[in-house]
């Protein structure tokens, strides 16, 4: 079933109580935003890929190891650009009986693959530009370089602009704008290095691509972090699982609260599962729906799988610590 649309039951031979869950209407959101994301990355596409024809042409016949090396990083631009839209079509593939929550994270594979993508590009500009450094900067033409890296800079801050129309929150389509980004990085200090060269200091080359290396790695720190952070199922960054706990051990007859796991799916919604466990004289229905109101309105967490438990029930169970699993019935572990 799709992620959002959820029918969750026991998971084990014990009567538990039936899992329950907040947000069971349609997220329609998400088809808008996902059409405008695929219309932006096709653009991005259309644009890049047409400019990395021309840089290669002109950096060919001009014998501008410049302009070729600028071309390495729009390949890179490209490549993730075609992840990106890769990523979105299958993250929007139905869900199954085995794929309950649909592909919604390969989106957050691709915006991972971008991140690592980065890294790699910075690595062999700081590579080229110390063998630059080393041997001494070809001798190439300022011209062509300022003319393709303007072109470039146009290029980038108009995908880039087309970009953050989107959906901003999308780690996938923050992968792709990174690039956009660092790219237009590189065409500034392209034209930068043309200048320079035109002034006689051919060695600003490799120096302008190091400080442009560094940028797109402080640029690239979060996309990685925040991408990681989901791929290892650690709950999101701004969520507190421990005001969670703690609101719902207030509630009157509420005994205690454990197997607390939260995580995300694409980086912005929750997902919680958690087990109560209630006074043997409290009505189970009441003090469902008491805890989804809390949860829904304090936290705003739509999906939310709660076990509720008395106290003999909650001696049987199996100790869970960070490595027990216990599975339900869609799939996930928690």
């Amino acid at each position: 079933m799709p992620y959002g649309h959820h029918d969750h039951t026991d998971h084990d031979a014990h009567d538990h109580g039936a899992h329950d869950h907040a947000g069971h209407g349609a997220h329609d959101h998400g088809d808008h935003a996902a059409s405008a994301t695929r219309r932006a990355l096709t653009w991005a596409l259309a644009l890049n890929g047409g400019f990395l024809i021309v840089e290669v042409v002109v950096g060919v016949l001009t014998n501008s190891l410049a302009l070729l090396s600028d071309a390495g990083h729009m390949v890179g631009d490209v490549a993730a650009l075609l992840v990106a839209l890769a990523a979105l079509s299958i993250a929007s593939a139905s869900a199954s009986a085995q794929r309950s929550f649909g592909w919604v994270r390969a989106e957050v594979l691709g915006g991972f693959i971008n991140a690592l993508a980065l890294l790699g590009i910075c690595g062999w500009i700081f590579y080229e530009a110390i063998e630059r450094m080393r041997h001494g900067p070809p001798d190439v033409p300022p011209i062509p370089i300022l003319v393709v890296g303007t072109l470039g800079l146009l290029i980038n801050l108009g995908s880039a602009w087309n970009l953050a129309r989107g959906d901003r929150d999308n780690i996938n389509i923050r992968g792709a704008l990174a690039h956009m980004l660092a790219d237009a990085l590189g065409s500034v200090g392209a034209m930068c290095a043309a200048g320079f060269i035109w002034l006689g200091f051919p060695v600003a080359d490799p120096i302008i691509s190091i400080l442009t290396a560094l940028l797109i790695l402080w640029g690239t720190y979060g996309l990685l972090r925040d991408s990681t952070r989901v791929l290892l199922q650690f709950a999101p960054a701004h969520f507190d699982a421990s005001a969670v706990t703690q609101a719902l051990s207030e509630l009157e007859h509420v005994q205690d609260v454990h197997h607390v796991h939260a995580w995300s799916l694409d980086g912005q919604r929750v997902i919680l599962t958690l087990h109560v466990v209630i006074s043997d004289e409290c009505e189970e229905q009441a003090m469902r729906q008491q805890a989804m109101e809390l949860l829904s309105g304090s936290f705003d967490l739509d999906h939310v799988t709660m076990q509720i438990e008395r106290p003999h029930e909650a001696g049987d169970q199996c100790a869970c610590t960070a490595l027990t699993r216990s599975v339900s019935a869609h799939g996930h572990h928690h």
